[in-house]
Order: C-alpha cells, then sequence, then structure tokens
C-alpha cells in the first residue's frame, strides 16, 4: 500500500500558508514602520522649511529697518546740508554787504584825502593817490579774503555731506 501523501503535502502547504501570512505580516509592519519614519521625516523638513523661512523673514524685517534707518539718516544729512548752505548763502550777502561799506569808507576817506589835498598840491596829491591806491587794495583783499573763506566753508559742507553719506553706508553694509 502506498503510503497517504494528502497528509504531509496539506501539512508542506499549511506550513507555506503559515510562512506566506508570517513573511507578509512582517513586510506590512515594515512598510507601516517606513511610513512611520516618511511621516516623521515630512514633519522634521516641515519644521526645519518653517525654521528656516522665520529666519529669512527675520532677516528681511533687519534690512527693511536698516534700509529705512538710512533713508532716514540720508534724509538728515541732505537737510543739514541744505541749512549749511543757507546759512553760508545769508553770510555770503552780509559779506557783499560789509564790503561795499568798507569799500564806500576807503573811497570816503580817499575823497576827503583829495579834498583836502587841495591846500598843498604837491604833497598832498601824492598821499591822495597813495590812500586811493591803498583803498582799492584793501578792499579787494578783503573781498578776496572773505570769498575765500566763503568757498573753503562750502567745500568743508560739501566734504561733511560726503563724510556722513559714506558713514551711513558704511553703516547699512555692516555685518549684523
Amino acid at each position: 500500500m502506498l503510503p497517504d501523501l494528502k497528509t504531509p503535502l496539506l501539512w508542506v502547504l499549511g506550513l507555506g500558508l503559515v510562512a506566506a501570512l508570517a513573511t507578509a505580516g512582517i513586510e506590512r509592519t515594515r512598510a507601516a514602520g517606513a511610513r512611520a519614519d516618511l511621516a516623521s521625516e515630512k514633519a522634521d523638513r516641515a519644521k526645519d522649511n518653517t525654521a528656516r523661512a522665520m529666519a529669512a523673514l527675520a532677516d528681511l524685517q533687519r534690512v527693511l529697518a536698516l534700509v529705512a534707518n538710512h533713508a532716514k539718516t540720508q534724509q538728515e544729512n541732505v537737510n543739514a546740508f541744505e541749512t549749511r548752505l543757507k546759512v553760508l548763502a545769508d553770510r555770503g550777502r552780509a559779506i557783499a554787504a560789509d564790503r561795499d561799506r568798507v569799500r564806500k569808507q576807503y573811497d570816503d576817506f580817499a575823497a576827503r584825502d583829495r579834498d583836502q589835498a587841495a591846500t598843498d598840491p604837491a604833497a598832498c596829491q601824492r598821499v591822495a593817490d597813495r590812500s586811493a591806491v591803498l583803498a582799492a587794495m584793501a578792499a579787494r583783499s578783503r573781498e578776496l579774503l572773505e570769498g575765500g573763506r566763503l568757498l573753503v566753508e562750502g567745500r568743508d559742507n560739501e566734504v561733511q555731506l560726503l563724510l556722513d553719506t559714506v558713514s551711513n553706508d558704511r553703516a547699512l553694509f555692516a555685518p549684523p
């Protein structure tokens, strides 16, 4: 008689089925673990992206504050420059009036010398000529001196504006 092959075959099939189910369970557990790892990684990436976005926003706010402060300081520098220019222009007008007054005083002095020189023509004519020349030279010297002062102060004003601008620009580009 032949041995009954059905029973060992059923046992082998049963063991194969159990092994297949165990393998499927293991794979399913691995897949669930991989999905959990992937979800965790996605959450970590989202946190990193949020942190980077917040850092970029903070940096943008800092830069905007720096630019606004730079613009405000630059406007203050320009306003101060224009104020100093107005002061210099006013001083220039005052100097011109003073120059005209001194020139008139020298002219009056020279005219008085010429009038007095009428009594002693030879000696007094030299004094009158000399005083007229001195008056013209003094007036011209004063005019040149005051003009030079205004020119130097105007250049100083421009240099100060440029220095303030450079300082302001350096502050804008300074590392945080």
